[in-house]
């Protein structure tokens, strides 16, 4: 399977907004995407302070609290700094998401 960049996959959440289209904004209140959908290629989930920490399709890092559920509260997606209770924490995140990124689309292909 050849890989695709995260700035051509489809929403494949079966959103209403979404479903079948780029992922180009994050803050729509109605959005029904998880976290896993195909538009966000590499996510980190943590559980303890309800929040997802994941790259967009522009490898910018942004972050959404969580809903009951397990569903997110996407009118409050924010890329990090805005809204981080601890800046020094998702600065650390922030490079290693871009980091895992970079290894990831420089991995040789599976034989």
């Amino acid at each position: 399977m050849a890989y695709t960049p995260s700035w051509q996959r489809l929403c494949d959440c079966r959103c209403i907004i979404h479903h079948q289209l780029p992922r180009t904004t994050y803050r729509e209140s109605d959005c029904a995407c998880t976290i896993t959908c195909a538009t966000q290629p590499l996510a980190l989930l943590a559980e303890p302070r309800s929040r997802a920490w994941f790259l967009d399709r522009y490898d910018t890092v942004r972050h959404v609290p969580a809903m009951a559920n397990g569903t997110w509260d996407w009118a409050y997606a924010a890329t990090i700094g805005t809204r981080s209770d601890h800046p020094h924490t998702s600065r650390a995140i922030e490079d290693l998401l871009r980091r895992a990124g970079h290894l990831f689309t420089h991995l040789p292909p599976r034989p």
